[in-house]
């Protein structure tokens, strides 16, 4: 799933794109709760599967058509939380190299995920609104786990995400604001 920094950045530039959001606090607490609650699982409606084929797995790690069914997206907590899972589902299912995905184990994928997610932090913080209030603490200890994640003795990795495809992918999510995506999947 995108990073807790990718995700701030996502919605502080969405904050200052569109103007469909009254409650910016909410907006935020709302995109940032799938991944500051102990049971990840549940709150990305992630599908059991026990498969060793990555483009499975990653298929299955956002329930996004099990979330809508249940989803009443009618306040600013909400499309936060909406944001998160499509940027998550986008994330997993359109982003990476399919030759790459196809030929990478899951655990191999996660090592160079979390290792170009510490690299890329810097470039969060110098080129987006990357501001942590009000849940400062909460996310400096997700970020301190996700760096021991990617501790890997030095280890070099795969640089499977450039900073003009996190730009890209960016500005692809915030193409269409969170009402075109609803009335899109007749959900608004």
């Amino acid at each position: 799933m995108p990073s807790l920094d990718i995700h701030i950045a996502l919605a502080r530039k969405y904050l200052k794109k569109y103007d469909d959001i009254k409650d910016e606090v909410s907006f935020i607490k709302g995109n940032l709760a799938p991944d500051l609650v102990e049971d990840r699982v549940a709150s990305h409606y992630t599908k059991k599967i026990y498969l060793e084929n990555l483009s499975q797995i990653l298929k299955n790690k956002i329930g996004f058509d099990d979330y809508l069914k249940t989803a009443k997206i009618d306040n600013d907590y909400e499309k936060g939380y909406f944001l998160h899972l499509l940027s998550d589902y986008k994330f997993y299912n359109n982003f990476f190299d399919k030759n790459y995905i196809e030929h990478t184990s899951y655990q191999e994928f996660k090592k160079d995920l979390y290792y170009r997610y510490n690299l890329i932090h810097n470039y969060l913080i110098n080129n987006y609104d990357i501001n942590y209030y009000p849940f400062e603490n909460e996310i400096r200890k997700r970020i301190i786990a996700s760096q021991n994640d990617a501790n890997y003795n030095g280890e070099m990795r795969l640089n499977i995400i450039s900073n003009k495809q996190l730009d890209d992918f960016i500005n692809a999510i915030l193409q269409k604001n969170i009402t075109r995506y609803l009335s899109e999947l007749k959900l608004s």
